[in-house]
């Protein structure tokens, strides 16, 4: 994010995106780094929170996964390959929160019941 932000003038031919798109991006991703980290410090997180975070990098992966099939030739291959792996990275995150999410929620449940 931070390298979005102060270098997306110089990462813009790399990835073929404009310099404008990295800087945006690059304050989206350092906003919601920003969120995680506050969130993370919380004594106890939410279950709307959990899923928030869920949902987010769901769409992200999604969001990519249009961008990079739907419009092939926006980026660069490295491009490509870096918001690929990105977003695979980003999957497996989601997957790991939403069965930690789960996990949770059946051991609530043993506890009340």
């Amino acid at each position: 994010a931070v390298a979005f932000l102060a270098g997306g003038h110089l990462l813009s031919p790399v990835f073929g995106l404009s310099p404008a798109v990295l800087w945006l991006l690059g304050a989206g991703l350092l906003a919601f780094a920003a969120h995680a980290g506050y969130v993370a410090r919380k004594e106890t997180i939410s279950r709307a929170e959990a899923m928030y975070f869920v949902a987010a990098d769901s769409a992200y992966v999604v969001a990519s996964v249009v961008v990079l099939l739907g419009f092939p030739g926006l980026m660069t291959g490295l491009g490509r390959l870096f918001f690929a792996a990105a977003a695979d990275v980003v999957a497996i995150l989601a997957v790991a929160e939403y069965a930690g999410l789960r996990r949770l929620s059946r051991l609530s449940d043993r506890a009340v019941a």
